[in-house]
């Protein structure tokens, strides 16, 4: 409504004007331009809008250059962070390229030692067979250079006197009543078992051991001296034993039971080298290497005959 006021008043003046004097005109020119200069200074809607979006302008670039400066340190900032990043990437990519090359050496090394332990144990286990074999071949021969070997045990000390393989080769036939043999055996080595005694009551008297020549002289003692039960020197008791390697000694006490079941079956049976018990049953020889064995081969025997 106020706009077309003022195109009313407009139109009052303009009529005004045409039918004023030139002074008068000249005077409400006058008026018109410092109503326009005022209207100019107090702000009116109708002044010019130049001014303004100069300094909207100005403004403006203001923020703009603000946020370009914002950006662009953010974008040194970033770009900074971002280097260290990039350069903490390559260093780990560097430690895992050489802890890759590192495991595939050690990978490497394991193989090679698996193939090598792979090896070993085959070599281990074809040395522990050959030293099997060799150690049983040992005690073989130990068992038969005893085989000619007996043992005295309780004989008083010093009742050989200094001519021990004498004293054996004319006392054996007469305590064991072997009077085809007397003047025939031939002892060929003999001593004491042990260091000698400082005096002679102090304890048991060592073991003598004897190598008979002849090996069938051996076995006519040995048969002679279990028949006899009981042989005697000077009202002393003495025993003949064969003479075993300690492993056969070890065998003997392990077939001890087996043994004993044995003879209350009237079975015959026999220790061979190294440490075997051979059993004669049915006109067959059976060779056992272990007690279990040997037990066990009695028990089906006894059920056998139990069976009967």
């Amino acid at each position: 409504m106020e706009p077309r006021k003022s195109n009313r008043n407009k139109t009052q003046q303009t009529k005004v004007t045409n039918f004023a004097t030139p002074a008068a005109k000249a005077k409400l020119t006058t008026m018109e331009a410092s109503a326009a200069a005022s209207s100019a200074g107090s702000g009116s809607p109708f002044k010019q809008p130049e001014e303004s979006t100069a300094t909207a302008r100005d403004e403006t670039s203001t923020s703009l250059g603000t946020i370009l400066t914002a950006i662009n340190t953010m974008k040194a900032e970033i770009s900074s962070k971002f280097d260290g990043i990039l350069t903490a990437i390559e260093n780990v990519r560097r430690d895992i390229t050489d802890c890759s090359e590192r495991v595939t050496q050690a990978e490497t090394r394991i193989s090679t030692t698996e193939d090598d332990v792979t090896m070993l144990r085959k070599k281990g286990k074809n040395l522990e067979g050959k030293n099997k074999d060799l150690e049983e071949k040992v005690l073989d021969l130990e068992a038969r250079s005893r085989r000619s070997n007996v043992r005295l045990v309780n004989l008083p000390e010093g009742a050989e006197g200094e001519d021990t393989c004498g004293f054996l080769e004319n006392w054996i036939p007469e305590a064991l009543e072997l009077q085809q043999l007397r003047g025939k055996i031939t002892v060929e080595r003999a001593h004491r078992l042990g260091p000698r005694r400082q005096h002679k009551t102090d304890s048991a008297p060592r073991t003598l051991i004897m190598k008979f020549l002849n090996y069938k002289d051996k076995e006519a003692v040995i048969k002679a001296a279990r028949a006899k039960k009981q042989v005697l020197y000077n009202n002393h008791p003495v025993r003949f034993y064969q003479d075993v390697t300690a492993e056969m000694h070890k065998k003997l006490k392990e077939f001890e039971e087996a043994r004993r079941q044995l003879r209350s079956l009237g079975l015959r049976y026999g220790m061979i080298p190294p440490a075997r018990l051979i059993v004669t049953y049915n006109e067959r020889s059976h060779i056992f290497n272990g007690a279990d064995e040997a037990e066990r081969f009695i028990k089906k025997i006894q059920s056998d005959n139990q069976s009967d």
